[in-house]
């Protein structure tokens, strides 16, 4: 036999050996990534997310519920007259502005004082957070469990350098319409799965801190009528709120500049009043020297809110 039949006959055998060797080396590839263990989302949920142990594992149930704007001129002019030490303004209807003949000192810390006492209906709305650069306290109204984020159904207090209230503005809604049927909610893991993986609102590293229900507006119509959904309030390390709807499992979309944009709401409706829509109680000095009060209160609000935002 020739060298050259040989060498190429050694060229090939190596070649055989070569695949032969290649091919064992991706079957054992294979063998050991068959062996890793696949991680399911539940897994990386609880591997990247904490405080999973503080949500609750009971099912709940709730109803839609139908609610129109209160209206004060309706509904409670005994009551509003009856309110002391305040100068009371409502405008078109719906919209109550009432500042103090002098500050009140209120301890809100003390179970045995009732905001109901000072402003109507206080025992109806539930405290939410204080925007501190300008001194407000807020409140949300409940319908058994508080309404999110809507300026149809807000408290706000305002307080001196002293800490004591000066003036308040108030919205309401109220319930109409028979009982709705109640509704299966989803559960709260399924609310904080649902803003992990679908909606993208939960970073590796952040903690679930609580959860609570409430409600937030579903449909507005042009009547002044609201439907309102139960919402799971997800907090996350202890400040931030995301609000999921309990039954369809969508989020709402989160609005920081809520506050802000109500403040402004309220002084174009002070600054764009008329005789036909306002009604007084217990006016004891010109309107428009009580409306120029209330306003300017509202606007120094404002440009609290705004130089904190620029910072």
């Amino acid at each position: 036999m020739q060298w050259g039949q040989i060498k190429n006959l050694f060229i090939v055998c190596f070649l055989i050996l070569n695949i032969f060797l290649v091919k064992q080396l991706i079957d054992r590839q294979e063998e050991d990534m068959a062996t890793i263990p696949i991680t399911s989302r539940e897994e990386q949920l609880e591997f990247n997310i904490s405080g999973l142990d503080n949500l609750s594992d009971e099912n709940y149930t709730a109803p839609l519920i139908h609610t129109q704007n209160y209206n004060y001129n309706l509904y409670a002019q005994k009551e509003l007259e009856q309110l002391p030490n305040q100068q009371i303004v409502v405008i078109d209807d719906f919209y109550l502005f009432s500042r103090f003949d002098e500050p009140v000192a209120f301890d809100f810390l003390d179970e045995d004082n009732q905001l109901s006492d000072i402003i109507l209906n206080g025992d109806r709305y539930t405290y939410w957070d204080e925007v501190e650069q300008a001194r407000v306290l807020v409140y949300f109204q409940s319908i058994e469990h508080p309404v999110f984020y809507n300026s149809n159904a807000i408290l706000l207090i305002h307080l001196n350098s002293e800490g004591h209230i000066t003036q308040y503005e108030q919205t309401q809604l109220r319930v109409v319409g028979g009982a709705d049927e109640e509704r299966s909610l989803i559960k709260q893991y399924d609310a904080v799965y649902r803003l992990y993986h679908h909606l993208n609102a939960l970073r590796t590293g952040d903690t679930i801190t609580n959860a609570s229900l409430g409600y937030h507006n579903l449909v507005s119509l042009p009547n002044g009528e609201q439907l309102l959904n139960p919402t799971w309030n997800i907090q996350v390390n202890n400040s931030q709120h995301h609000f999921v709807n309990a039954i369809e499992g969508h989020n709402y979309p989160q609005n920081d500049q809520f506050f802000l944009e109500n403040i402004i709401s309220l002084v174009d409706l002070l600054e764009s009043e008329h005789d036909d829509n306002l009604k007084f109680y217990h006016l004891e000095e010109e309107r428009e020297d009580l409306l120029s009060k209330i306003t300017q209160t509202l606007l120094g609000v404002h440009q609290n809110i705004v130089e904190v935002d620029k910072e």
